[in-house]
């Protein structure tokens, strides 16, 4: 039974006389298209996959021409680096992926790396891909697919490097399954927001001018239409919030604290070794109200850990280079390698709460959040990672507490902001948008864990026990 890719017409041919009539005017809409899309923001990636590398990269290079090389980037896709091989499937690309106004081209993507690790697995990378692209389409970003169709029995030739091509260049050729699997991909990825385009690519002419035509015809679209944000209807939340049934009034002596903080903290060190033999990453997440112990809470858990193996993110308002790119890319560029420690102070989900309730994204943008957290959140489990996320929760009286005694102490008095006093003044709303956060993102494999903050030794005690509770696997 003939496949879909098998069924393509290869014998389409364009004469050269041909070709350098339609090549040139083509060449200059796309220079053209692409100062355009630089002055209206909108970040594209294009993806090339392709059975003959000699053929893809010819037609590459011909779409590559009449770029101006400071708005785009390419990338040579090969076998992942040690680095690449420290961090979830998806890492190196999500690091990769360009500004607003900026272009990335891929020479073999994630689609070549999936093919090139078997069938094993294929279903969850298919999965990953698809989280990926819709996440980032979702945001914005235009996506350009083109498979380069050649005929398969020539890559037999050329499997034993006498055209200059090694084992790595042919993924597609390593695997007599590798084609169905590719289509199967193909099928199951092509969506309305970043939809494939199967080239006839036997002829290199005919090949870079349906190329270059698709390019224009889909850059054209995106720059004509405003970006439109994808309305969210969210269901309405059954769950009830955690926060309701919290005990602010637990507290511990300091006389047992002590024995207990550094019995713990022995434990601790003791699981970040396992850790790192297991080559099992952690990521743990603080959030929590201002002046809730998040700082004191950390101090805490990091004073007994080897600062070789482990690292404290703080997260601050995006800089310009980050609010240029998706707002999760900086996060992913912030991930622990295998058998590393990684603590964020705030996190991703600031999209949820401080740009929720200061109206820093909008309304479509914090609601969509929720199910973008919990697909990257999933994609880092799926990879072997421990993800523990602790919110930390004090009372109102407690908070103005501590923000006077900070006030009043000259060595504290770094710790208050401007920004602290604002934030309190909008308490009722946070409280709505934490609850909301703590019930759509507390899954089973990810769940949020409540600490009572009000007494600080209690809360770092329950701190660093709720990471080993949640690590005791390893």
């Amino acid at each position: 039974m003939s496949t879909m890719l098998e069924d393509m017409d290869l014998t389409k041919k364009m004469g050269k006389k041909e070709f350098n009539e339609l090549y040139p005017p083509l060449k200059e809409r796309l220079g053209e298209l692409q100062r355009e899309m630089r002055v209206k923001g909108l970040p594209v990636i294009v993806v090339f996959e392709g059975l003959d590398p000699v053929r893809t990269v010819d037609t590459v290079s011909k779409f590559l021409l009449p770029l101006d090389p400071r708005g785009f980037r390419y990338h040579n896709t090969r076998a992942p680096a040690q680095l690449d091989k420290e961090h979830p499937f998806m890492w190196r690309f999500w690091v990769r992926t360009p500004a607003r106004g900026q272009m990335v081209i891929f020479d073999r993507s994630w689609y070549a790396r999936a093919l090139a690790a078997g069938s094993d697995g294929l279903d969850g990378r298919i999965a990953e891909v698809r989280r990926f692209e819709k996440t980032l389409s979702d945001g914005g970003t235009l996506f350009l697919k083109f498979f380069l169709y050649t005929d398969p029995g020539r890559l037999s030739d050329c499997a034993d490097g006498e055209c200059g091509i090694t084992d790595e260049d042919l993924v597609f050729g390593a695997m007599e399954e590798a084609i169905p699997m590719m289509e199967r991909m193909m099928s199951l990825t092509t969506t309305e927001q970043a939809p494939w385009t199967v080239v006839e690519a036997e002829d290199a002419e005919y090949a870079a001018i349906k190329v270059m035509r698709n390019a224009i015809a889909r850059l054209e679209a995106a720059l004509a239409s405003a970006p439109a944000e994808r309305q969210i209807f969210l269901p309405e939340v059954e769950a009830r919030s955690p926060l309701a049934s919290i005990d602010l009034r637990q507290s511990v002596k300091d006389s047992d604290y002590e024995k207990e903080l550094e019995r713990l903290q022995k434990k601790i060190r003791k699981r970040q070794e396992e850790l790192y033999r297991s080559k099992r990453s952690l990521i743990v997440v603080f959030e929590g109200r201002d002046a809730s112990g998040k700082g004191g809470g950390i101090s805490r858990l990091t004073n007994s850990l080897n600062p070789r193996t482990s690292k404290v993110v703080p997260i601050y308002a995006p800089t310009e280079q980050e609010k240029a790119h998706h707002y999760l890319w900086r996060f992913y560029r912030a991930l622990p390698s295998r058998g590393h420690i990684a603590i964020f102070d705030r996190s991703w989900y600031g999209r949820v709460l401080v740009e929720r309730v200061d109206e820093l994204a909008s309304e479509a943008e914090w609601s969509r959040a929720y199910d973008e957290i919990n697909d990257f959140e999933r994609s880092l489990i799926d990879d072997g990672a421990e993800l523990v996320k602790i919110w930390l929760e004090i009372d109102k009286q407690e908070q103005l507490k501590r923000f006077i005694d900070r006030v009043d102490d000259p060595k504290k008095s770094w710790k208050i902001t401007a920004d602290d006093w604002s934030s309190r003044q909008k308490w009722d709303r946070y409280t709505v948008a934490v609850d909301e956060m703590l019930v759509r993102t507390s899954t089973g494999t990810a769940p949020w864990t409540v600490v009572e903050g009000n007494d600080k030794n209690f809360a770092r005690l329950k701190t660093i026990r709720t990471v080993l509770d949640s690590t005791n696997n390893i």
